[in-house]
């Protein structure tokens, strides 16, 4: 499926975080329990203020462009991973 990620449904982002686990899987040999804490550590340090003044040089830059996006407002994980293929594609629409 491709829609526009401002369209998404809750259910499409469901759709779209199962198939992106399985993916991470099938594609990649890499399991979502060994990834989803590292993607929620991002999270917290990007939208944390101490912990984003700490951050790497490198690191910040990516997150300088989430906080644009989301405000103060931390987002769901799923937003978040949507936000990221955005980010990479420079497209606004998903596929799952």
């Amino acid at each position: 499926m491709r829609k526009k990620i401002s369209e998404m449904t809750a259910a499409d982002k469901a759709e779209f975080l199962e198939h992106t686990k399985l993916s991470l899987l099938l594609e990649q040999g890499v399991l979502w329990e060994a990834i989803e804490p590292k993607i929620i550590e991002d999270i917290e340090n990007t939208f944390d203020d101490n912990k984003f003044a700490e951050m790497a040089p490198d690191f910040k830059v990516d997150a300088i462009a989430a906080r644009k996006e989301f405000g103060n407002q931390k987002p769901e994980l799923v937003d978040y991973l949507l936000w990221q293929v955005k980010f990479v594609t420079k497209s606004e629409y998903a596929k799952w």
